[in-house]
């Protein structure tokens, strides 16, 4: 721990490694954001900005003769994204019963067979 600390004055400590974070400048719907992150997550928040980007376009495009602000637009966006988790989440959990299932299985053929061998 030692190594990590710089003692700078005695009332101050410089902790090293930590993240450096830096502004980053990214557009939403046509909105400008400044967004303060960690300078190794810039690349991640601006391709999440740009997939967002994309979400925006899709449903504008899905929506013909209406002009949704961009209210509108972030809303349905997020409901759409809500959805993809929920059914993320779903799957997830079926997945993890399945196995349990699968588990649960492969134990009483093993005990099955340990019993035909004795």
């Amino acid at each position: 721990m030692t190594d990590q600390i710089q003692d700078t004055s005695p009332s101050e400590l410089i902790v090293k490694d930590q993240p450096e974070f830096k502004p980053v400048h990214i557009s939403i719907a046509g909105t400008p954001h400044r967004i303060i992150c960690p300078a190794n997550e810039v690349k991640s928040l601006e391709s999440a900005a740009e997939k967002l980007n994309e979400k925006i376009r899709d449903i504008r495009r899905e929506i013909k003769g209406k002009a949704p602000n961009n209210e509108e637009l972030l809303v349905l966006v997020c409901l759409d994204l809500y959805d993809q988790v929920q059914t993320l989440t779903q799957d997830a959990h079926n997945h993890r019963h399945e196995n349990s299932q699968a588990v649960a299985l492969i134990d009483k053929i093993n005990k099955d067979a340990q019993s035909i061998l004795r």
